[in-house]
């Protein structure tokens, strides 16, 4: 399999930026309080959003593989963030210190079928094993819907 290679565009306004990823655009931004206007999510929630994706992908992917009757998923992601780090303080990392990952799996599968697929997504998502190296605590929990 050949290695594929991703590209986006962006420009600014302000702090918002319009990312151009093939046909497809996507607007981020920041709230008020950071000086933004709101027009789209920031980018650690984007973070987030990209991470719910992945792991989706993934999971179909992988279900497919092991004949898992994967149905429906629903994500609900939180992750907690220090600004000190953004706002300069070098002893506090500027990213996710953690991130918690709640996965509701709608399925005929038991509970031990579903630690199967959770692991295999777990190990494979891009996003996910992005933010392991980058040594973000994730505290996951996968069970059906």
């Amino acid at each position: 399999m050949q290695k594929m290679k991703f590209n986006v565009k962006a420009e600014n306004q302000g702090l918002a930026i319009t990312a151009k990823a093939g046909k497809h655009q996507v607007v981020l931004d920041e709230g008020a309080q950071m000086g933004g206007k709101d027009t789209g999510p920031n980018p650690m929630q984007n973070v987030l959003a990209s991470l719910a994706s992945c792991e989706n992908v993934t999971a179909h992917v992988v279900a497919k593989e092991i004949g898992f009757d994967l149905q429906a998923l629903s994500f609900n992601i939180t992750g907690v963030f220090d600004p000190r780090g953004f706002m300069g303080d070098r002893s506090v990392r500027p990213y996710f210190e953690e991130i918690a990952v709640e996965v509701k799996v709608t399925t005929t599968e038991s509970q031990a079928r579903i630690a199967t697929l959770q692991a295999e997504v777990e190990s494979r998502c891009p996003v996910y094993t992005l933010l392991k190296a980058a040594d973000v605590k994730l505290i996951d929990k996968w069970e059906s819907a």
